[in-house]
């Protein structure tokens, strides 16, 4: 299994693809963590997290991974200053 963290401020980049490549070749089970989705505002998270699941859902529909779970996850987990919590890497487990 691969757990494919992906910036969610960023999105695909070339390792993100060396990484698929690498997956499909030895592996057959997937997670994608969206990662630092606690850098988002707040009023703009659930969007920009919406937005880049359809993104690399239209990437990953072409690899043998077409339709993964996606773990949306914090940079710094733990509550922001709007009180709301965000799991971290510890969470995934």
């Amino acid at each position: 299994m691969m757990i494919l963290v992906v910036d969610i401020n960023k999105g695909v980049q070339t390792q993100t693809a060396e990484c698929l490549v690498i997956a499909e070749t030895l592996l057959n089970n997937l997670v994608v963590v969206l990662n630092k989705v606690d850098m988002i505002p707040e009023e703009k998270r659930v969007d920009k997290i919406k937005k880049m699941k359809e993104n690399l859902g239209k990437i990953l529909a072409k690899t043998k991974f077409p339709e993964p779970p996606f773990v949306p996850m914090a940079a710094c987990p733990g509550a922001d200053p709007s009180g709301t919590e965000h799991p971290g890497m510890d969470d995934l487990v």
